[in-house]
């Protein structure tokens, strides 16, 4: 693997098929947050790096009515986006709130999205469905868009084994992937939902992405590319 960043990512965004927008933290005192986000988009097949502007990064996670949408999210970069195929935005954020935006940037409603009162977070889309987990009842659940995030479809349960403590999702147009345990990675298929290890376990594996005939790996010390 080569290590592209010694920062922890605080968000990926997919720019092309071959190239992420990522946001690093730039430790900072001068900020409540504590750090300053650094935007810039990497080529995954030269680790070219191009220095972007916020605005940009928002345009691209959030579509043409980002200022708009801005205006109702405090933190912009914290939470997971998607744009769907009509242009409404779907947005969730870590504790479990969650809503929809029309084309325009409007709010067409507002929701905690939870399980067994839980909290359920990250973001993988899927057609006309959507994917997230839930850490602490140890599964991976598809939500119909369709239905305004009916269940569709659980893998796992609080005590199986298939998905321990499931932190981040991520997609393309064969598998969802998914980071356990700040160290597994397994892949569902959505051809028939077969769940599998994929490769030896990372230590401080945070986030995960697939990006051509690459493997993006966010963990606590930084970034790499394989």
């Amino acid at each position: 693997m080569k290590r592209i960043s010694n920062k922890e990512i605080a968000d990926v965004v997919r720019f092309t098929d071959s190239k992420v927008i990522i946001v690093e933290k730039k430790p900072t005192l001068n900020t409540a947050s504590g750090y300053k986000p650094n935007y810039y988009i990497l080529d995954a097949e030269t680790l070219e790096k191009e220095v972007i502007t916020k605005n940009a990064y928002l345009m691209k996670k959030f579509g043409s009515s980002f200022l708009k949408i801005s205006e109702s999210i405090a933190n912009l970069v914290q939470c997971d986006a998607a744009i769907l195929d009509d242009r409404s935005v779907f947005v969730i954020f870590p504790n479990g709130q969650c809503g929809l935006f029309d084309q325009d940037g409007n709010v067409v409603w507002n929701d905690t999205l939870s399980y067994n009162s839980k909290p359920v977070t990250s973001l993988a889309v899927d057609g006309d469905y959507i994917w997230c987990c839930c850490k602490e009842e140890n599964c991976v659940i598809r939500y119909s868009l369709k239905t305004k995030l009916s269940v569709d479809i659980r893998i796992g349960a609080k005590e199986a084994k298939t998905f321990i403590l499931p932190t981040s999702l991520s997609s393309d147009d064969e598998s969802i992937y998914v980071c356990c345990n700040n160290a597994k990675l397994r892949r569902i298929s959505k051809s028939d939902f077969n769940v599998s290890d994929l490769g030896a376990p990372i230590p401080g594996l945070q986030k995960f992405y697939r990006i051509k005939d690459h493997a993006l790996i966010c963990t606590t010390d930084g970034a790499y590319i394989d």
